[in-house]
């Protein structure tokens, strides 16, 4: 007959189980929903990757008009978008900010961006390389794509080295930003061809 001691003892190792098992549960959710930009892909619904919840709390509601004074993104107009950054721990580095564009009535991801700060353009240039090897070893960017490279300097003394590529579809867009006080931004862009003309379209009228 087993002892009350004994069916003490089980019955609390049978509750430890369980509240490891529950806490490794957690902890795999927890880290489930941490994302690498690379993993996004336009078209997909936004709800694959982000609750309905992280889309109410990183909402844009505030986004400066086009030049013409017009509202761009709202949920009462054809698109919407979210933002946040590294310290909102959604994504796995990367990036200090994150901007994820979607249709309203689809729901479709349409465009998407990863920000960072560089110490120099040496660098900026050297991860520009390499995020186009990551996407090209991804099987992303394709023969299918036209590569076009470039160098401009603005107006306000911004100036930029540019590598896109134009696909069927959408455009990869990898660059660096030189500003006029010597910070250097890397950026990264994917967009949906309709959208990025869209957009094209509303800030040049």
């Amino acid at each position: 007959m087993t002892s009350l001691k004994s069916r003490v003892k089980f019955g609390f190792m049978k509750k430890l189980f369980l509240y490891v098992f529950l806490v490794l549960m957690w902890f795999n959710v927890v880290v489930a929903e941490k994302i690498s930009l690379i993993d996004i892909k336009i078209g997909d619904k936004i709800s694959k990757y982000f609750n309905s919840q992280q889309l109410s709390k990183y909402y844009v509601s505030n986004a400066d008009p086009s030049p013409s004074g017009e509202k761009l993104f709202g949920k009462d107009l054809k698109y919407s978008f979210i933002a946040m950054t590294s310290e909102d721990k959604i994504f796995v580095g990367d990036y200090a900010f994150y901007q994820i564009y979607y249709e309203n009535n689809s729901k479709k991801i349409v465009s998407l961006s990863g920000t960072d700060i560089s110490p120099d353009v040496g660098s900026c240039l050297k991860k520009r390389s390499e995020k186009v090897s990551e996407y090209k070893s991804k099987n992303r960017i394709t023969s299918l794509f036209n590569k076009h490279e470039s160098e401009d300097i603005f107006s306000d003394g911004v100036k930029t080295y540019n590598v896109g590529f134009y696909g069927p579809r959408k455009i990869f867009a990898f660059s660096c930003y030189v500003y006029p006080d010597d910070n250097v931004e890397y950026s990264f862009t994917i967009y949906e061809n309709e959208y990025n003309s869209f957009i094209y379209k509303k800030m040049n009228e």
